[in-house]
């Protein structure tokens, strides 16, 4: 009878230390040094695309019951694929980013984009196992689905351009959505002071006027809902004309944003191309 592998043989150490090292090198972007994709991530991002069509299919009507298994079993397998590829991530993590330990790896399993690749399989994939892959109703859970078009997104670097951005100014836009959400309501407020008794219908309370606060401040506009007296459309187009500046706001701040990012990112092509053009050591 064969004597279980001794974890603690080196050569067993060495050949695990080199799969990690594969791993990272074929699943971690900033590892790749090839140019584009590694093979492996390749693999991904085309199950990735399968499984947005395959969701999208899904929904189709008139599926006879065998097309229906059939999606179900490649759903499922996509499933299990990007669980492996989840823990094969952690697993490499501890040869090369020092993440040992169970407490420093969820930790580091809560980064953005982990914490997305999990989004993309771990809610259904547990309720498909604590129902035996059997009977298991995944209407509510195929929303997050939706995670697999943020994990498409790591592999291009214009959409790893737009994430880090958007969390350069995370703290800029929720001060902007506070300010939008006072006006909201004071705009809601004022109509209903104005209107709640001649259209008590569309602005009778708070919560109702909040509707044409919304669709108008947002520049929308549907016209569904149109104020009647003269003091309600004298403050509407005051609250329209403030509008403007309400919506230019947030994108103001995106667009400075996109600004510094990429002149950043111009400074740093520049400084690797002067790099590269500078004499050798040794010359």
């Amino acid at each position: 009878m064969t004597a279980p592998k001794d974890e603690t043989d080196p050569h067993y150490e060495q050949g695990a230390a080199e799969a990690r090292s594969w791993f990272d090198r074929q699943l971690l972007l900033d590892s790749w040094d090839g140019r584009g994709l590694s093979p492996l991530n390749w693999v991904i991002l085309v199950l990735i695309i399968l499984s947005v069509v395959l969701f999208t299919v899904e929904t189709m009507e008139g599926l006879s019951s065998n097309t229906a298994f059939l999606l179900d079993l490649a759903n499922d397998a996509i499933l299990l694929i990007f669980a492996i590829e989840f823990c094969l991530r952690l697993w490499c993590a501890g040869q090369t980013r020092g993440v040992t330990g169970l407490r420093n790896r969820a930790h580091y399993a809560g980064r953005f984009w982990l914490s997305v690749d999990f989004l993309a399989f771990g809610p259904e994939l547990i309720v498909l196992v604590a129902t035996g892959f059997m009977g298991a109703d995944l209407a509510w859970l195929r929303a997050f689905r939706l995670a697999r078009l943020f994990k498409l997104a790591k592999y291009f670097e214009p959409a790893r351009v737009v994430i880090r951005v958007l969390r350069s100014t995370w703290r800029q836009l929720m001060v902007a959505a506070v300010i939008a959400s006072l006006v909201i309501y004071s705009a809601a407020v004022i109509m209903y002071l104005f209107e709640r008794d001649t259209m008590p219908e569309a602005f009778g309370s708070i919560p109702k006027a909040m509707w044409w606060s919304v669709v108008t401040l947002s520049t929308v506009g549907y016209g569904d809902v149109v104020p009647a007296t003269l003091g309600g459309r004298l403050a509407a187009g005051l609250l329209i004309l403030g509008a403007i500046g309400l919506v230019s706001l947030p994108s103001g701040i995106i667009a400075g944003a996109f600004q510094d990012e990429l002149r950043q990112q111009r400074e740093r092509e520049r400084l690797e191309a002067e790099e590269e053009a500078g004499p050798k050591p040794g010359m």
